[in-house]
């Protein structure tokens, strides 16, 4: 037993001795490892620090002078170089004209043009900037001497106007084929401009609006595909500025500038691009492309479209523009609903759903005219509350109050009252206010203000619609019954604001009877006038003083 016992003690001691010496062993390794990492970034700081000098205030960032030089050599050259050499062959192209006949002139000039291809091809390895702007300055270069073969030229090559389009067509199909094989951002960028440039040459609607289609439809496709956002906001102003110089009868083509003449191709076109473009927040691209294009996309999206539906409209559709608006509205509100479930982003279809009442608030307009249509505009006001609840949008809210206040300020400072329309804001005003305060948290408001702008004008509204549907000699009767109401409110409610607008109505009411009634009214409607009114405050005083005092400030909104 004790022999055992004394070579288990043995085993022990070893196993010891060896962890330990493990533990020696590792430690030298750590030493000698922080040694060389010191080592490393010690030469990788001197190796980005400036140079050091004996005087540290002046010491100075060194810039490397070869590196700039380098820089402009290979990039800067280049693009200048490859620009003037454009330049160059298309003045020996038209040079050669006063010279040669048509064909021998554009033979000259695609020549030189594959000359310049051939220089690209040959320097694409050692020299592959210099050899892309080449390859694009070439690209360009042969569009421009097709297009002279019949169109800017007094004496055309090709006599037929559609064989040249369809070269120029050909050309473009090429670019994009090798935009995309190369995944060159800036050649797509530049056969978009060519494509559309060709749509305004070709001055023809059946070739000119598809065309334009077809170029706003494959910007798309490459947004899809290439994440080519670049691309994709130049196709939309750009497919805007298009329709509006077709709309204008296309002068650049000589045309005298006007409105196009009435063609159903027109708006139908227009419907095209919008939808095209508002295709955009489907497309889920996972932090490919920065977060603020899709917003961006939609504002110019729908600013764009405005612009040119506006003027459409007013060209071509002024008496009859109800549908085209309802049908708008529908369209977007639909698809509002669409992106709700479709997308995570909160903007996008609230920004739709901004635009279907805005739309259906144009169509209203030209279906009762002003101001019958300022009524059902506010009654409109209450469906779009509901809807920001149902889609938890801030921004609709907003933007809905703003609008309630503005065609308020519009509706009393150019149009005589009507108290049906007084009344309707009055409605609005109380019912929205209650709805922002009954689902705030749908709404994720954090302050009242608002609500409060809601109830402020009901106070100021309801003081208008009162002053014009009675006789004048109940103004301050019915203003004092308003504050009655605004007292009720704020017992059942429990609401402190309803209170402060009782009081104001009465302070309101007792500052008008001084200094309007006082004057004007008989002396009986004066007496009731001023009795009444005495009734309501001193009631009202004695109430909430003996029976609600501990309560005024345990509820409110």
């Amino acid at each position: 037993m004790l022999h055992e016992h004394h070579d288990q003690s043995t085993g022990i001691n070893e196993l010891l001795e060896k962890i330990n010496a493990l533990e020696v062993r590792i430690g030298r390794i750590e030493v000698q490892l922080d040694i060389e990492v010191q080592k490393m970034e010690s030469a990788q700081s001197a190796r980005f620090q400036p140079e050091q000098f004996d005087d540290p205030a002046n010491q100075e960032l060194v810039v490397d002078k070869g590196l700039i030089e380098s820089n402009i050599f290979e990039y800067g050259l280049a693009w200048f170089g490859s620009l003037v050499l454009l330049f160059g062959i298309a003045f020996l192209t038209n040079f050669a004209r006063n010279y040669l006949n048509g064909p021998l002139a554009s033979l000259v000039g695609y020549i030189a043009v594959g000359g310049v291809f051939f220089l690209a091809w040959y320097l694409r390895k050692s020299f592959t900037h210099l050899s892309f702007m080449l390859n694009l300055s070439a690209h360009l270069l042969v569009y421009y001497i097709t297009l002279r073969l019949f169109f800017f030229v007094d004496q055309p090559v090709i006599p037929v106007k559609g064989v040249v389009l369809f070269l120029l067509f050909a050309i473009i199909c090429i670019q994009c084929y090798v935009a995309m094989r190369k995944n060159s951002e800036l050649l797509a960028g530049i056969t978009l401009i060519l494509s559309l440039a060709t749509a305004i040459f070709a001055d023809t609607t059946w070739i000119t609006l598809p065309l334009i289609m077809l170029s706003a439809g494959f910007t798309l496709f490459l947004f899809i595909r290439f994440n080519w956002w670049r691309v994709l906001v130049a196709s939309l102003i750009l497919v805007y500025i298009a329709q509006t110089i077709w709309l204008l009868n296309n002068p650049v083509m000589g045309n005298p500038m006007g409105a196009f003449g009435t063609h159903p191709f027109n708006l139908l076109s227009l419907l095209i691009y919008g939808t095209i473009f508002s295709i955009v927040p489907m497309i889920r691209q996972d932090n490919k492309v920065p977060d603020g294009i899709f917003p961006a996309t939609i504002l110019l999206n729908g600013m764009s479209f405005s612009a040119v539906i506006l003027f459409v409209v007013a060209s071509f559709y002024a008496d009859n523009y109800v549908w085209i608006f309802s049908m708008i509205s529908g369209l977007c509100l639909f698809y509002s609903i669409f992106l709700k479930y479709r997308t995570t982003r909160i903007f996008d279809p609230s920004f739709y759903a901004i635009y279907s009442f805005m739309a259906l608030s144009v169509a209203v307009y030209g279906y009762s005219k002003l101001p019958d249509a300022l009524w059902l505009l506010a009654l409109q006001s209450l469906l779009v509350v509901s809807w920001a609840l149902w889609f938890r949008s801030k921004i609709i809210v907003v933007m809905n109050t703003l609008l309630f206040i503005v065609i308020i300020m519009f509706y009393m400072a150019f149009y005589p009252p009507v108290d049906k329309v007084n009344f309707a804001f009055v409605i609005t005003a109380f019912i929205s206010a209650r709805i922002i305060n009954w689902k705030k948290e749908r709404l994720t408001l954090k302050t009242d203000v608002i609500r409060n702008t809601y109830l402020i004008t009901l106070f100021f509204t309801m003081l208008f619609a009162l002053y014009h549907v009675v006789p004048k000699q109940y103004v301050t009767l019915s203003w004092t019954c308003a504050a009655v109401l605004y007292f009720v409110m704020s017992l059942i409610l429990k609401n402190i604001k309803y209170r402060w607008m009782a009081i104001a109505t009465v302070m309101f009411t007792g500052f008008y009877l001084f200094f309007v009634d006082f004057s004007n009214l008989e002396t009986g409607y004066r007496v009731l006038a001023f009795l009444f009114l005495a009734v309501i405050s001193i009631g009202a005083s004695l109430y909430f003083t003996k029976k609600v005092r501990k309560k005024m400030h345990s509820g409110g909104e």
